[in-house]
């Protein structure tokens, strides 16, 4: 008999195929009648098998063409409607069709499946399979991740495309620990019925794929996958189970923010050289992605202006005047080093007046997270360690309300704990039972003004905001009131941002030039001129004969923005262009070329993603002419094109 899949022929009477391992008879999961090998549709109820987990075999040599996904289909069933909005207007705009894009590629699979499988009924299997893709699928729905195939035991999932974020490797790890641990419950379960050990392996790489047509729903197929898959796929092979395995590629552009061990060189099949391989441990406490090249430093340059600017607005905090400050810029342009530097100096010498420095931030991936940043904000103004536990955080809250309000906390504590999510007693949650939204959020803003005010009686608060444009909705609302205190309260109110005015962000700056009797100071940075840049490259090289043309080459990549200059010496670096030898940077191998580090891709591309369909669809079309030409000659390229789509 003929496997249905993948067309191997099997004795007479097999129940999995030898090759793939698919059930030879298909259980229709809609009335559980068994049908026969290559049923299209149950010959029952006439349900649609396609629909069904596809092809065991792994994609590293022979791509499966893309089966047909309806919408109450395993991938959209997990699927937030803010992600399903943003790949309904990936697919109906087909921008992303042919392009080229650096994507970090996720393969996860159920370890001795097949083993498994000989063992159960095909339904049995079926069903423990269907309900294990929720552990799978979620997770990566969550960091806005793409499932573009599910196969027998498996899925493959794409963070870049067609949905661009600046950090989809660390996504894409995140995602994968949250299936490793997510996924436990479900094991002990399958373990307990039916005496099996139900594990998964996690593989992860960074590389460039060539995004191909896009199906119908939420059905991704990508094309050209070459080499940046296969080393996924091989990653996923070599992991153990309930573990995650990822190549040098992706590491390298997450370190700082996870634990890994060192697996060291590993022969990898269709590698002509070993690849470094890193087992993913853990995600570190509060740590955040660090920018700068270890061992290069260079003082700030450029900034002169926005520097002087905050140090008066310490000076005026301190003599009891608040005021809100906003920081803006496009990405890379020094906004989080401004931010140290006043830190630095703030902190240096208070003298009498005390002054206390808090910072909360906001993540790529955490719009969805209501009051995301109000409590990172309070976990720091309460003295909680970065990345603490729900218990260390309601120790601290409970410590500080003590001390600041005594036997008046409970206007205050209740509020604030369930803000944060803690525990509370239950003399203290009864306090917060039975408010509805809006009673909720009023005293969320009374106790968190009565907390901050009572927090300044005894030194002066900068409260940094770093990153609001990707600000809950939730905290905007709530940090837009609370805001108002800095107009009688020696509060400082600092909003990093980039010039993002259609995120939910950005009415904290609105609303802050709003408040009657405060200042409010707008700092826009530009990109830095010449001969700052040429300032900067020196600082960091310290190679008084580094070439012209390469000196030209770097400052022409970067174009004034001192975290692109910093990523193309990185990449110089790591390329042997540029070398360390007794002590001194040197010009190792000739720089004749400079192409765009895979560290500043995804910085670029999640900001053309932002732009409307036709300026995207010029800027493509631009980039292919050159970097510079005249625009008749573009008019003329798009005329010809819009004559051909006519």
């Amino acid at each position: 008999m003929k496997c249905w899949n993948c067309s191997t022929e099997n004795p007479a009477g097999a129940k999995f195929c030898s090759n793939c391992g698919q059930p030879q008879q298909r259980a229709c999961p809609n009335c559980n009648t068994v049908n026969p090998a290559g049923a299209k549709f149950c010959n029952n109820c006439g349900f649609n098998l396609q629909t069904l987990v596809i092809s065991n075999q792994s994609p590293v040599s022979s791509p499966q063409p893309p089966v047909s996904t309806p919408r109450d289909s395993l991938v959209e069933k997990f699927m937030t409607k803010e992600v399903a909005a943003k790949l309904d207007a990936a697919r109906m705009s087909k921008a992303v069709e042919g392009e080229r894009r650096i994507v970090t590629i996720l393969f996860c699979d159920v370890k001795g499946s097949t083993l498994m499988a000989e063992q159960l009924d095909p339904e049995e299997w079926a069903e423990i399979m269907n309900n294990a893709f929720e552990y799978l699928i979620k997770p990566v729905h969550d960091y806005e991740g793409t499932v573009a195939r599910l196969m027998g035991d498996a899925i493959l999932a794409f963070f870049g495309a067609p949905l661009a974020h600046e950090d989809d490797p660390q996504r894409a790890i995140l995602a994968g620990l949250e299936i490793i641990e997510s996924i436990e419950q479900y094991r002990e379960k399958i373990q307990k019925q039916y005496g099996m050990d139900f594990s998964v392996r996690v593989g992860l790489n960074t590389g460039l794929v060539v995004v191909g047509n896009i199906g119908s729903d939420y059905k991704f197929e990508y094309t050209a996958m070459g080499d940046a898959i296969n080393l996924a796929a091989r990653m996923q092979t070599a992991a153990d189970p309930n573990t995650i395995f990822i190549a040098e590629n992706t590491q390298r552009l997450v370190t700082g923010v996870f634990e890994f061990e060192d697996k060291g060189l590993t022969e990898i099949k269709g590698k002509a050289e070993p690849v470094h391989v890193y087992r993913v441990l853990e995600a570190k406490r509060g740590a955040i992605r660090t920018r700068g090249i270890a061992g290069l430093v260079s003082p700030m340059v450029g900034r002169r202006r926005e520097y002087s600017t905050l140090l008066q607005i310490t000076d005026d905090v301190k003599m009891g005047h608040g005021s809100s400050v906003a920081v803006i810029g496009e990405a890379g342009l020094g906004k989080s080093r401004l931010i140290a530097e006043w830190r630095k100096a703030a902190l240096m010498d208070t003298g009498e007046n005390q002054l206390r420095w808090v910072e909360g931030r906001c993540l790529s991936y955490g719009s969805s997270m209501a009051h995301h940043l109000s409590a990172d904000v309070l976990r720091a103004l309460v003295g909680a360690p970065a990345g603490a536990t729900e218990e260390e955080t309601h120790a601290a809250l409970l410590t500080v309300t003590e001390k600041l309000f005594g036997a008046e906390k409970k206007e205050v504590y209740p509020f604030l704990g369930h803000l944060l999510g803690v525990k509370l007693e239950e003399d203290m949650a009864a306090r917060v039972k039975y408010l509805d939204g809006p009673a909720l959020q009023a005293k969320y803003v009374a106790a968190y003004k009565r907390f901050l005010q009572k927090c300044a009686e005894s030194s002066a608060l900068i409260i940094i905001c770093e990153d609001i444009h990707w600000a809950d909705p939730s905290s905007v609302e709530l940090l837009s009131q609370v805001n108002a205190i800095v107009a009688e309260t020696p509060v400082v109110f600092a909003f990093i941002t980039r010039p993002d005015k259609d995120a939910p962000g950005w009415k904290l700056v609105t609303q802050a030039r709003e408040i009657a009797g405060a200042g409010m100071t707008e700092l826009h940075l530009a990109p830095l001129s010449e001969k700052d840049s040429q300032e900067l490259v020196t600082n960091l090289l310290e190679i008084e004969t580094l070439p012209e043309n390469a000196r030209q080459l770097i400052l022409a990549k970067a174009e004034g923005n001192p975290f692109f200059v910093e990523e193309v010496i990185r990449m110089l670096i790591e390329r042997g262009n540029l070398a360390r030898q007794n002590g001194e940077w040197i010009v190792a191998k000739p720089i004749n070329t400079i192409d765009i580090p895979d560290t500043l891709q995804g910085v670029l591309i999640a900001r053309i993603d932002r732009l409307p369909e036709d300026a995207k669809r010029v800027l493509q079309i631009a980039s292919v002419i050159g970097r510079k030409f005249q625009v008749k000659v573009l008019a003329q390229v798009l005329a010809a094109e819009q004559e051909r789509n006519a």
